[in-house]
């Protein structure tokens, strides 16, 4: 009929894209021979960067290319260091657009931080700013997390400004695995205990303690928060002195912690969690006091 739209039947639509994957195929093949060709040459120069580049926004995920890459931008290291800068810069914006792409591509965020290691002048305000995008749209990238852990100790950030990141991200969603994970990192570096029964001082484990109990109360199936509280319990610092089991501080957050495991299985009876967490603090009071 006049004036409609021609609805393409499955097959024309299966035509089309068969079409479609044939003509990125001959001009994936053309761009990787002329790709190895001039790296069989020694030609490592702004073309290859180009090309390669084309190929990695398409498919991010070929090691290779990016080996390519370094060697190009080692070259122009060597060469015209004064360049390099801007190379780098290049680079990085290549990543972000790979990342977009895949924002779990290994390749990606690898090659990221190795070029961050060429500059002389890198905007850590804007690696920042990347890695919240990333962990907004998924807050387990781990990717992205071990990415973090790179920038931060090239910027030399505070630990406590990380730590203060975590806090924001368990309070926002207190099943954030990841943001627990780096918590249990970057503590005890922070607040280290000066005995052996756990990892961090008594002020701040009574005060992980609250915020434990915090996300177990909002949400006692979720298994994040019972796995930091296990190891922020009982994951002690290696040491022989009889002394360290005689903390009267720990002992007290541990009566606190069951007290509080007694009470969420008054709510849960039938929680398997919960009846876990109760009796593992119980058998760690109990072992506790006997050693006094």
């Amino acid at each position: 009929m006049h004036g409609r739209l021609k609805v393409r039947t499955t097959a024309e639509q299966q035509e089309i894209k068969a079409k479609e994957r044939a003509k990125k195929l001959a001009i994936y093949k053309v761009a990787m021979d002329r790709i190895f060709s001039k790296r069989k040459s020694g030609e490592l120069d702004d073309e290859i960067l180009k090309i390669t580049g084309q190929v990695l926004t398409e498919n991010p995920d070929i090691s290779t290319l990016w080996n390519i890459r370094k060697e190009t931008i080692v070259k122009i290291k060597n060469t015209t260091p004064d360049l390099v800068d801007n190379y780098v810069s290049k680079e990085l914006t290549l990543t972000e657009q790979c990342i977009r792409v895949n924002p779990k591509s290994y390749n990606s965020w690898f090659h990221r931080s190795w070029v961050l290691d060429k500059g002389s002048n890198i905007d850590f305000q804007a690696e920042f700013l990347l890695c919240d995008k990333c962990l907004e749209l998924d807050e387990r990238n781990f990717h992205c997390w071990d990415y973090r852990r790179i920038i931060v100790q090239m910027s030399k950030t505070p630990l406590e400004n990380e730590l203060q990141f975590s806090t924001n991200k368990i309070t926002k969603n207190f099943s954030n695995y990841s943001s627990w994970h780096y918590r249990s990192e970057l503590l005890p570096r922070i607040y280290p205990s000066s005995s052996g029964d756990t990892l961090l001082d008594d002020q701040k484990l009574a005060e992980e303690c609250n915020l434990i109990q915090n996300a177990i109360f909002t949400d006692p199936n979720d298994q994040s928060a019972w796995f930091y509280q296990r190891w922020l319990l009982f994951t002690k610092k290696e040491s022989d002195s009889k002394e360290n089991s005689k903390n009267s501080g720990f002992l007290s957050v541990l009566n606190d912690e069951l007290e509080s495991c007694q009470q969420l299985r008054d709510l849960e009876p039938n929680n398997k969690s919960v009846s876990c967490c109760d009796a593992l603090t119980a058998w760690g009071t109990k072992k506790r006091f006997c050693n006094l």
